[in-house]
Formats: structure tokens, sequence, C-alpha cells
């Protein structure tokens, strides 16, 4: 059945190449081969028996696995389902990718070591809408507002490095587990938009399921005003859109940052920019990961900001990195703690 759904999402591909002006990879590379409708013609050239996986394997790993192609495709062709099925099966887990994937989740794993003998009080909250609380989090320890507004419950890692990884066991393993949740509750809320694109590409999850994941900014519909004690009083504030954010989700941050009082928020020019870290991306793929990471940070020296927001660990790992390169040294944080710990309500 997976094979057919990905079969049929090949075919559905009018080839129009609105994903290759979309695409960070090829602005840098400029090789069609590396973007999806390259990708997607050799994909359908391996079907038909012309191509073999050698001749497609090593495109397929330059993908940085952004979603913008699938974000912008008019015929709806799921790309991420595509990419990354095929990734795992030309590519499967071995001993040496295991080895990458185990370093890339380690500081996580000793965040949670070190935070674990931490005294930590949680609210058990009740409630019909549960929080997709992610690994960064979780390995922190961190108490969130989210903590207190929603439910707790067992979900697992959202399975992107795995499927990025080629380890599909340990995929379908978050998978299974985390849909067995989602059908227990009436909404799920993320505060990473990475693992709410993971979760909703989910093939087990039929639309309606799907329709329960929302964003966390969903839930800011009150007046809010910087808090007078903040030092971001009367600063200008960016925001990162990262690559695997939905216009819709964008639109309502950016609703709720331009409406909060005391702070100057600036749009960032060419606000669907990467920040070129994609993960594990930037540890098989250094040189062109640097390359887009330093013109993100370019983008935001011109701002003139004094503090860079977003919504996604990785983002903000890979925007401290550009600018380090950059020598442009600005405070980078999750939006979820600048909500936390700077605004409050509006009187």
């Amino acid at each position: 059945m997976l094979e057919e759904e990905i079969k049929k999402n090949i075919n559905k591909c009018s080839r129009c190449a609105l994903c290759v002006q979309n695409c960070p990879v090829y602005k840098i590379k400029k090789d069609e081969n590396n973007t999806s409708r390259g990708l997607i013609c050799k994909l359908a050239g391996y079907e038909n028996g012309s191509l073999t996986k050698k001749e497609i394997s090593k495109d397929l790993k330059i993908c940085l696995n952004c979603s913008k192609c699938k974000h912008s495709c008019p015929s709806k062709v799921d790309t991420s389902l595509i990419f990354g099925y095929k990734n795992a099966e030309f590519s499967p887990s071995r001993i040496s990718q295991r080895i990458l994937l185990v370093l890339k989740l380690l500081p996580i794993k000793i965040l949670y070591f070190l935070n674990f003998f931490k005294k930590h009080s949680f609210n058990n909250k009740t409630s019909e809408i549960a929080y997709f609380k992610g690994c960064v989090a979780k390995a922190q320890h961190k108490k969130t507002f989210l903590d207190n507004l929603f439910s707790k419950d067992e979900f697992l890692c959202c399975g992107m490095p795995y499927l990025a990884g080629g380890d599909l066991k340990n995929y379908n393993k978050s998978k299974k587990k985390n849909i067995e949740i989602i059908k227990k509750y009436k909404q799920i809320v993320f505060d990473c938009a990475s693992c709410k694109s993971a979760v909703e590409d989910y093939n087990g999850l039929n639309e309606e399921e799907k329709n329960k994941l929302v964003f966390f900014s969903d839930f800011l519909d009150k007046k809010y005003k910087i808090k007078n004690n903040s030092k971001y009083k009367g600063k200008t504030v960016i925001f990162h859109k990262p690559c695997h954010l939905n216009n819709a989700d964008f639109n309502k941050i950016e609703v709720l940052l331009k409406n909060i009082e005391g702070i100057n928020y600036k749009r960032l020019d060419d606000i669907d920019s990467c920040c070129g870290f994609g993960g594990s991306y930037f540890i098989y793929h250094p040189v062109v990961s640097s390359v887009i990471a330093s013109k993100k940070a370019d983008l935001i020296k011109q701002s003139s900001a004094d503090l860079i927001l977003t919504s996604c660990p990785s983002c903000v790992i890979g925007l401290r990195y550009g600018q380090i390169m950059s020598f442009n040294f600005k405070k980078t944080l999750e939006l979820r703690d600048f909500i936390e710990n700077e605004i409050e309500i509006s009187v």
C-alpha cells in the first residue's frame, strides 16, 4: 500500500519546475539532479527499469528535506513521503549511519541525563488537548507554560531524524506509538515546526486526525505587551520562518508578533530562506549547509534586528552557527521561550 502511494505521487508530478526555483540546494549547486523535479524523473526511470539505485541514491542524499517543494507544488505531490522512504530504501541504516545518528542525538541524551536528577514540579493537567513536547525540551526537563495548559502523554520522537538516517525500524516504532496517542485526544499542540511537519507526514493518519495537529500560536488570541523589565522592550524583533512551518501557522505567528505592544516587529527579507542546518544534513554536506547558513546570516545582519525568534530547535542552532560565520552575534530564542518569559497579557 505504501509503495503504491509513493508511485502515485511520482506519477502526479507535472514537471512544472516550481520546485526548482524554491530549492535551497539548487540555488547553491545549480544542478537540477538535486531538485524534486530531477529526482522524481530519476525515480520514474528507476520504476521503469532504465536507472539503478546507485544512479539515484547519491542525488537523494543531497536533498535537504526542507519540504519547500511540497509546499509549493500545484499538483500536491508529497515529496516528503517519496524522498524520505526512497532514501531509506536505497541507503538503509548501516553501522556508519547509526554511529552518526547516535552522535547527533548524543547532546540531547547528555542533557537528559544531567537534568534527570534535578527536582521538577509538573502539573498533572487533564485535558482533551495534549502537548507534543519535542526531544530538546524533554532533554532539558524544561517546564513550559504549555505543560500547564495541556495534558502530558508519552509521545516518542517525531521520527524525522530516524527517517533521514534510513532507520525505518525506529521511525515506524515512533510513528505507531504517536498515532495511538493522537487518536485519544481532541487536539495535539506543537511548539516545534519540524515535529509538527514530521507527524503530519505520517501515512497512517487520516485527514480528520491530521486536522487535530495544531501549532501553539492558535491559542494565543489575547492582546499582549512586552514586560516592563524585559531587555527587549522597544527593540526590533524578527522571526526566522523554519522550512517546515506552513504558511497558515506562520501568518498566525506574524499577527501575534505585530500586535505585541512595546516591540518593533520587522519582517525579514526573503522570509522563506533556509537556515541551512537541516539536522544531520550539516554533518553530511557541511559546505552546502554553510553557504546556505551564510546567506541567511547576511539577511539577518542587514535587518539590524536586536532579537531573532524561531520555532525549531535545529533552526536555533543553524542561525547561531550562521551568525558566528558572519560575526554578527544577536540573541536567538525559541518563540515559546520568548512568549513565556518576555510578554504578558495586556489589560
